[in-house]
């Protein structure tokens, strides 16, 4: 008569309980560490990169936080680290963020931000080289009402022109205005607004 046949777990229990824990473990610490990558499309000068670091480096958790202007991101590196808090931060300060996936980042922000402002410096030079086509007759001894006449023809190509290629500086400087802060957009912007009101006011005068 055979002995019964006795089953052996393949596994000890201990182990696998042990095992259990290690991976548990370590898929926690991978939560509480790591890298978070933010997008900030609206990032273009030093005063932008040094607003957004100390916004991300107050925040409890952060070991460190660095800007790239260039992709306009920052990579932030701490414990426990919340997107939602780190994109609310960049937002009081007046900046845009998105989550990124750094194992799938791709630069079409960059890229479509780069077409927008080279279609609008295009546009820009257009105007200016039919303003300056417009002032030859100015230039060549046009007078009275001519040269009014070739003075407003200038101006309504300029108002429109100015309105859609400098958006990027408006918005920017209405953003860092709406949360109390200065940025070199504000002065850019008031120098454009000022040099328009005083040509206006010059060519109703002349």
């Amino acid at each position: 008569m055979s002995a019964p046949a006795i089953s052996r777990p393949a596994v000890c229990p201990a182990c696998s309980v042990g095992d259990l824990a290690e991976g548990i473990a370590s898929a926690s610490a991978e939560q509480q560490s790591g890298d978070i990558a933010l997008s900030v499309p609206a990032m273009h000068c030093a005063g932008c990169i040094s607003a957004v670091e100390n916004a991300l480096n107050t925040l409890p958790g952060v070991s460190d936080a660095r800007v790239n202007l260039t992709l306009r991101r920052a990579l932030v590196q701490g414990t426990n680290l919340d997107p939602a808090q780190l994109i609310a931060a960049v937002r009081q300060v007046g900046y845009e963020a998105h989550e990124l996936d750094p194992a799938e980042i791709r630069a079409t922000t960059t890229d479509e931000a780069g077409r927008a402002l080279l279609m609008r410096l295009g546009v820009s030079g257009f105007a200016m080289m039919n303003v300056m086509l417009l002032s030859v007759a100015v230039w060549s001894g046009a007078a009275d009402a001519t040269r009014d006449l070739f003075h407003w023809i200038s101006a309504t190509i300029a108002l429109p022109t100015v309105a859609f290629s400098a958006q990027p500086f408006f918005k920017k400087a209405w953003s860092a205005l709406r949360v109390g802060r200065l940025n070199m957009d504000v002065p850019i912007s008031l120098a454009i607004l000022l040099a328009v009101a005083m040509s206006i006011y010059e060519t109703s005068q002349s």
